[in-house]
């Protein structure tokens, strides 16, 4: 992914996001992360990937072989497919998706069939109406 090309687009109906961060979260989305061939992307761009990725209203997920039917907040996810697309081996991107976990970014569920994250660091969504929407998966954020 490239810096400069990456701007958060919101989807269609929604106007903006409440987020909450923990101060360590906050330093690793202002640091970087290197791919297997060495170049840095700054992680804000990663989150911001992940985010992209969320239903804001249910529905079933798309581009998967066994799609789920998904909640608002929620997104399936591959670490196949995050390796391809952010070129790091899917060790990197389990360790990297814990290390996001323990931040309190985003909470997963793995399973045989899929895969499933949620962003207990957004509080709800705004929708360009102005109704405020409460993400279902949010939890209080601790220090550490």
């Amino acid at each position: 992914m490239n810096k400069e090309t990456y701007r958060f687009m919101y989807p269609a109906g929604i106007a903006s996001l409440s987020l909450v961060f923990s101060q360590k979260a906050l330093q690793w989305l202002y640091g970087t992360t290197r791919d297997d061939d060495g170049r840095e992307t700054v992680n804000s761009i990663l989150f911001g990937d992940l985010l992209a990725r969320m239903a804001f209203t249910a529905g079933e997920g798309k581009g998967f072989r066994r799609p789920l039917t998904l909640s608002a907040g929620q997104t399936q996810y591959s670490e196949e497919q995050l390796s391809a697309q952010w070129n790091m081996g899917r060790k990197r991107i389990r360790n990297l998706l814990s290390a996001l976990t323990g931040m309190g970014l985003i909470d997963t569920n793995r399973s045989r069939v899929a895969s499933v994250m949620t962003f207990p660091c957004i509080r709800g969504w705004t929708t360009a109406d102005g109704t405020f929407i409460p993400n279902p998966f949010t939890n209080e954020q601790r220090e550490e």
